[in-house]
């Protein structure tokens, strides 16, 4: 089984996981079949993805459709391309095959749609500051009173408590309480509809150049120098999600 995830250090990684390799602050990991039932991984939260599209790390925004590989390299150890007899440091040239370079645009697909997880899991957990648990936990209960209140009801001991706690009259509770619920859900539609968009954009990518320009304008990874030369961008990669 193979494994994507957030890298972290070699203690809290775990026995029995392999990283076979790195991209910026991702790893992919490998877990033999007849241990995928012991060894924990869990913690990891990782994406379970193809081996093909696992190996294609050593790929990652290669624009050229070619990659050079250095003898006593895991990449030449896969690839072997170069005998172990030859000198440490030799490189050779491996063209990639149009699966290579389909396998590579997915896993830049995935690690795009895994930082974007990230980055909105944060802004929620910001939205949430200051939010205790039990307050968020009643949130339900006092919206469905408020609105029976707002159409006549009087038996909302929730916010009746809570009225008489702030020296208000129920029907000013039951506004505040709507008022409240409403914005948040409000700016949490608006963390939605954000991420959605992006998502569409990461889904419309058709092969490492378009995930390469993506990269570069929403998520402050420098394309290659000769795609940015060939496309004409001249400004730096930039943050915007």
């Amino acid at each position: 089984m193979y494994l994507l995830f957030k890298n972290i250090d070699a203690r809290s990684l775990g026995a029995g996981i392999q990283v076979i390799g790195t991209w910026n602050n991702y790893a992919i990991g490998f877990i033999p079949d007849t241990h995928t039932d012991i060894v924990e991984y869990r913690h990891l939260n990782p994406k379970i993805i193809d081996e093909g599209v696992a190996w294609a790390w050593m790929f990652f925004g290669s624009y050229r459709g070619y990659i050079s590989i250095r003898s006593g390299t895991q990449q030449n150890a896969k690839l072997q391309l170069l005998s172990s007899q030859e000198a440490t440091g030799e490189k050779a040239k491996y063209l990639m095959t149009e699966q290579d370079k389909a396998n590579t645009t997915t896993l830049m697909k995935e690690v795009m749609r895994l930082t974007l997880d990230d980055i909105f899991d944060k802004r929620l957990v910001q939205l949430n500051v200051g939010v205790s648990e039990l307050e968020s936990k009643s949130w339900a209960q006092q919206k469905t009173e408020a609105e029976l209140v707002k159409v006549g009801e009087t038996n909302a001991p929730m916010i009746q408590a809570l009225a008489d706690a702030r020296g208000i009259t129920l029907e000013e509770m039951a506004d505040k309480v709507i008022s409240a619920i409403d914005g948040y859900n409000s700016k949490v539609a608006d963390l939605l509809s954000r991420k959605q968009a992006i998502e569409q954009e990461i889904k419309a990518c058709e092969n490492i150049g378009d995930c390469n320009r993506l990269m570069h304008n929403r998520f402050e990874m420098e394309m290659p120098v000769i795609q940015k030369e060939e496309e004409g961008i001249t400004y730096s990669a930039k943050f915007d999600i």
